[in-house]
């Protein structure tokens, strides 16, 4: 099931996909549109929480149980009170940094290649998947610059080589999905354009959300 008004970006790490939330909330905020949500996974859920604190190498577990955590925290994120599917039912877009395609990607490289799509085959799909697409010596650069910023430790999949392959992982799963749902729009986005300059080409497809149904 696609999910009208919800939009997904995706990529490896350092692809400025949190930067583009953060231009796109501007932008709709000049233009008055009051109707627009920016979410992120993980959440921040308990799980979310604790996924988090995983990835940053604080808490230890195996590649499968963070495929499991992932998908409990998405459950959430989509059904939960406050959820994705009920923010679209009163009538907003929806905006998520991340989604199952990273589930399909991170954890279908580091776990059992077959249980993240175990995981998440029932999830519904955004109607908008943008893939930033970026060389991923160009993402890590921006990955440490941004840690020596905040002062802060790398993430435990913020490595050099192993982003080489989640992005060769990234093009396998969204080519098949392209065959598979034909009716979700995706979209390659250059990463390695300045920041002001993809935010007007995202704006572009995305200024008119929420779309009346």
């Amino acid at each position: 099931m696609i999910l009208k008004n919800f939009i997904v970006f995706e990529g490896i790490d350092g692809t400025g996909t949190t930067t583009q939330m953060n231009n796109l909330g501007k932008r709709f905020s000049a233009e008055g549109n009051n109707r627009i949500c920016f979410t992120c996974e993980p959440t921040e859920g308990e799980t979310g929480k604790l996924i988090r604190r995983i990835l940053s190498g604080e808490v230890r577990v195996t590649a499968d149980t963070l495929a499991y955590l992932f998908a409990a925290d998405r459950n959430e994120h989509i059904s939960g009170k406050n959820g994705i599917l009920r923010l679209l039912e009163t009538g907003y877009a929806v905006f998520s940094d991340r989604y199952l395609f990273s589930s399909l990607v991170y954890q279908g490289e580091s776990g059992s290649p077959d249980l993240p799509e175990k995981l998440n085959k029932d999830f519904p799909l955004p109607e908008y998947l943008f893939l930033f697409d970026i060389n991923p010596e160009t993402a890590m650069e921006r990955v440490l610059s941004r840690a020596a910023e905040k002062k802060s430790g790398t993430e435990i999949f913020e490595k050099a080589e192993f982003q080489k392959k989640i992005r060769e992982k990234y093009k396998t799963v969204i080519e098949w999905y392209k065959r598979q749902e034909p009716d979700m729009n995706i979209i390659t986005v250059d990463a390695s354009l300045p920041p002001e300059e993809i935010t007007e080409k995202i704006w572009t497809v995305v200024k008119n959300m929420p779309k009346i149904m």
